[in-house]
């Protein structure tokens, strides 16, 4: 069963985040209380475990290790097979996947730089809110139209 794993909440560019066990997401804005719930294409930032467990077991530290900030870390769904603008539905909250991906910084990335592949491109994925309501560590997470 695919599921929400962690939910991390970032109130303010540059502070850490906050870990949840239950949020709100509000329709065409983001999550409740974080700095990028501000609409557009980029409302929702989504990682999958895979990847996490990936970013911890790497000696080498890409750029964006320490940059990037998701927001909903999900267990046993591939973002990656995932088409543009598949929708995620998790309880009564849906979030529909953007064409935009994570970019790379290859000028910048020692990880890049060393010619190792980075999982951070294939399974990060930003999501807008269509329907709004309250997510909690441990939802079902259903693909629809992926």
């Amino acid at each position: 069963m695919s599921s929400v794993e962690r939910i991390i909440c970032y109130s303010a560019k540059g502070m850490p985040g906050q870990r949840l066990e239950k949020v709100g997401l509000m329709k065409d804005c983001g999550m409740h209380g974080d700095y990028h719930g501000t609409g557009g294409d980029r409302q929702i930032t989504l990682i999958s475990q895979k990847a996490k467990d990936w970013m911890e077991s790497q000696e080498t530290k890409g750029l964006c290790f320490a940059k990037f900030h998701e927001n909903i870390v999900i267990q046993d769904i591939i973002l990656d097979d995932l088409s543009q603008q598949a929708r995620l539905k998790i309880g009564e909250v849906v979030l529909e996947l953007s064409p935009i991906r994570k970019k790379c910084f290859p000028e910048l990335c020692e990880l890049d730089q060393s010619r190792s592949e980075c999982l951070l491109v294939q399974e990060v994925r930003f999501a807008k809110v269509i329907t709004g309501g309250d997510i909690a560590v441990g939802m079902e997470i259903v693909v629809c139209g992926g």
